[in-house]
């Protein structure tokens, strides 16, 4: 019997939720957390680069780019700003407002792991229907 061309989407979906489940439970900013990282990155870039057809080339021009160029220029100043600010407290780096929710709830880093594999798949499209 040959093998299927396209999964059914409820499997990938399913293994996603239950791999998110078990990444989750590794403690934050340890080897355990940071290598279980790896296979979805690798699953995603092979699903990404496994397209026959080469993505089109399309010119990099302002409107593409300025919107990106924005938010990480906004995003970078927000982060200096609040780190040579002082105190910590009136002026809280993302890290810091994340960090106790991360190392010490479970669920808020299962939701991470999937809104982390919800923009994988939407990259992996974008690539997918710039080839097609």
């Amino acid at each position: 019997m040959p093998w299927p061309t396209a999964l059914p989407p409820v499997l990938p979906t399913a293994a996603a939720v239950g791999y998110a489940a078990l990444a989750a439970f590794l403690a934050p900013l340890t080897w355990p957390a940071m290598l279980a990282t790896l296979p979805p990155l690798a699953v995603g870039g092979w699903a990404a680069l496994r397209s026959p057809v080469p993505a089109a080339r399309r010119p990099i021009g302002r409107r593409r780019v300025l919107p990106w160029l924005l938010v990480v220029v906004a995003g970078t100043a927000w982060e200096v700003v609040a780190l040579v600010r002082s105190p910590r407290a009136d002026y809280p780096t993302i890290s810091s407002i994340i960090s106790p929710l991360a190392g010490t709830q479970w669920w808020f880093r299962f939701a991470g792991y999937l809104l982390w594999f919800a923009a994988g798949v939407w990259l992996v499209r974008q690539v997918g229907r710039e080839a097609a």
